[in-house]
């Protein structure tokens, strides 16, 4: 009688559907088969992400969804469970997720527990990152970054205002690891390429892009070990046009501007953050042992110490390398780490000895945009198009499905006939409630232009500006709840007054649309934001059809 008839399949859970479950998977695939291993891959997305080629697709080199491959395609014959995680209890040994419908809440058992959950992007970093900075983190960050920066083309060609073209122009990517550097060299080439050929109201030396970097010299992946590669990167940039800012950071995110840890102020509408990352908080309910990182610690056999049933891998795990100290945050790590823990569950369900993580790593690669980039393979160094076709073809390579091999493969052979996709789907979103972060001296609000939405201070304070022939006239000051914008919005009149931030200030915003119906909807509501103590006591400028009317 075989195995799988005498006892129950091993139940095991994996948390996340990245690199490391699908890795896993795999290594599980003639287990799950024979009935020994029942494998659940819990993951809130239907679909993984291929990161290697987000600068691509963010330059229209490969089509948005041909960077994604459908979950049900890459865990068979594993179980794949799309929820959100919302705990887990290692004492009873169990996972409560819930659907993304409603929240219905559902508990899977497991026997062994895997921990790849990953990392998510650090949004405590500076001021007002999570308002107004661009993250490369998720799909949906990513398509919403591309639909912007066409926005961006779009509206300066027809800005007849100088200094806001300029404004529109200038891109910001922060970090310049392998990530940022990709991203600003890519875009640096396909801005220069749309304004020769697709818009013509647009000149190639109009666009700027910045990179600002914390540390002495950027790519750090390459650390110490490889200085030829990054000198040569370092000179291809700077021919690009590239700015680069090295040892210096990003002190805040404002709507319209930059500005530096060494007080610089750089003008712009696209803040791209590339650098720094976060662990789950779902990893704060486990009682398990961290690093310096937050990272949960393994032993050489990428199980978490003191258990037999719970192993972690990728970015969420500090792995040992097998050269000492422990795997970089970084895709093939947590490949292989799935691998082995799918072996070594195999092997202790066989009662043979486990097998220790053994992978060195292959190289590092990174694209510089134009068919250039730097590459190193198992010790040889690559540079210029011979290192890009290597980065192209390692990456490609790793793609997970053959069928994302083959639509990208499609893409990159129609694109130097057909041009790149220049269509930004989804610019125009819900405005809806959000935060957003302003730095002394900032204009929430300007005088004369389209109410589009009404503020409430919840941090700092700002004032009431009103523009005169005579000159400025601070008609009032505000403060942690206060409120202003009312007028124009409900009257469907411009704004009266400017208001300027006297120190950080921390707002929330509500669209009009949403004001309009609570206001019509809730009766307090609608009488209290029509009081509007704080404005000045006509309206100057009002809309075409709209009267004038007193503002309290």
């Amino acid at each position: 009688m075989e195995r799988g008839e005498l006892m129950a399949a091993l139940r095991v859970v994996c948390l996340g559907g990245g690199w490391s479950a699908i890795y896993l998977s795999r290594s599980l695939k003639k287990a799950i088969n024979r009935g020994d291993v029942e494998l659940t891959i819990v993951s809130r997305d239907n679909f993984h992400t291929f990161h290697g080629f987000i600068a691509e697709m963010l330059t229209g080199k490969v089509s948005p969804t041909n960077i994604t491959s459908p979950s049900r395609r890459l865990f068979p014959p594993a179980r794949f469970h799309n929820a959100e995680i919302k705990s887990v209890d290692v004492e009873k040994k169990t996972v409560t997720t819930s659907r993304l419908l409603d929240g219905k809440e559902q508990v899977l058992d497991y026997d062994h527990l895997v921990v790849a959950l990953g990392s998510i992007d650090d949004l405590s970093r500076y001021p007002g990152i999570a308002q107004h900075a661009l993250q490369l983190k998720t799909y949906s960050d990513n398509f919403k970054v591309r639909s912007h920066l066409l926005a961006m083309l779009e509206m300066a060609e027809v800005e007849p205002d100088p200094v806001e073209r300029q404004r529109l122009l200038t891109f910001v990517v922060v970090g310049a690891g392998f990530g940022g550097v990709e991203v600003a060299t890519e875009l640096m080439e396909y801005f220069q390429r749309l304004a020769k050929k697709e818009y013509a109201g647009l000149d190639p030396s109009e666009i700027r892009v910045v990179m600002v970097h914390s540390g002495a010299r950027i790519l750090p992946e390459l650390g110490e070990r490889q200085p030829k590669l990054i000198g040569y990167a370092e000179k291809t940039i700077a021919k690009a046009g590239i700015e680069v800012l090295t040892g210096t950071r990003i002190s805040a995110a404002t709507r319209d501007e930059a500005i530096l840890s060494d007080g610089t102020v750089v003008p712009t509408r696209s803040i791209i953050s590339s650098s720094g990352t976060a662990l789950s908080p779902l990893l704060d309910l486990m009682p398990y042992e961290r690093d310096e990182r937050g990272r949960v610690i393994t032993d050489e056999f990428v199980r978490v110490p003191g258990t037999d049933d719970v192993w972690a891998a990728g970015d969420c795990a500090a792995v040992p390398h097998p050269q000492g100290g422990t795997c970089p945050a970084v895709a093939i790590y947590a490949m292989y780490g799935g691998r082995q823990i799918g072996r070594n569950i195999v092997r202790q369900l066989e009662g043979k000895p486990l097998k220790r993580f053994t992978f060195p790593g292959l190289g590092d690669a990174c694209s510089l945009g134009r068919h250039k980039a730097v590459s190193h393979l198992k010790g040889f160094r690559f540079y210029g198009t011979p290192a890009w076709i290597v980065w192209r073809a390692f990456f490609w390579w790793y793609v997970p499905s053959r069928e994302r091999k083959a639509d990208i493969a499609f893409d990159w052979l129609c694109a130097p006939f057909f041009g790149r996709d220049i269509v930004g789907v989804g610019v125009a979103t819900p405005y809806g409630l959000r935060r957003e972060h302003y730095e002394t001296g900032q204009a929430v609000v300007r005088q004369g232009e389209v109410g589009q939405a009404i503020y409430v201070i919840t941090s700092g304070t700002a004032d009431i500006v009103r523009e005169t022939p005579e000159g400025e006239v601070v008609v009032t000051a505000l403060g942690p709840g206060d409120h202003f914008g009312e007028k124009a919005v409900f009257e469907k009149t411009r704004r009266t007054a400017t208001v300027r931030a006297t120190s950080p200030l921390e707002v929330l915003s509500l669209g009009e649309a949403e004001a309009r119906a609570l206001a019509e909807t809730i009766s307090v509501f609608g009488a209290a934001v029509r009081e509007l103590p704080n404005e000045p006591e006509h309206n100057p400028a009002p809309l075409p059809g709209a009267p004038v009317t007193p503002a309290g």
